[in-house]
């Protein structure tokens, strides 16, 4: 069982700029595999491929909340000290909680 390859021309300066035509790109070139493969291959590689990105979601999903706990955190920490995190650099930030997690030992 053999595939032929698929040959697709890229313009290799636009891959960076713009993410949502990659992500396009990806899914012609995957929708192509995939015709060419028997009807009950294609479902379960589909169902695979769903599962995956699904997976992939949700991970990212997961990563995000801890960011936005971290920084909460963070910023709790900060007005706990009694600074105005409005007021300063993100440098006099990392500087203030390094400090206080040092004191803490």
């Amino acid at each position: 069982w053999h595939c032929s390859p698929i040959i697709v021309e890229v313009d290799v300066h636009s891959i960076g700029k713009d993410s949502n035509s990659v992500v396009v790109f990806q899914e012609e070139e995957e929708e192509a595999r995939l015709a060419s493969m028997p009807a009950w291959r294609r479902d379960i590689l589909r169902k695979k491929l769903e599962e995956e990105r699904e997976q992939k979601r949700k991970e990212e999903e997961r990563q995000k909340q801890e960011e936005m706990q971290r920084e909460k955190e963070q910023s709790e920490k900060l007005r706990t000290l009694g600074y105005d995190e409005t007021k300063l650099a993100p440098w006099q930030r990392q500087v203030i909680l390094k400090k206080g997690d040092i004191a803490k030992y």
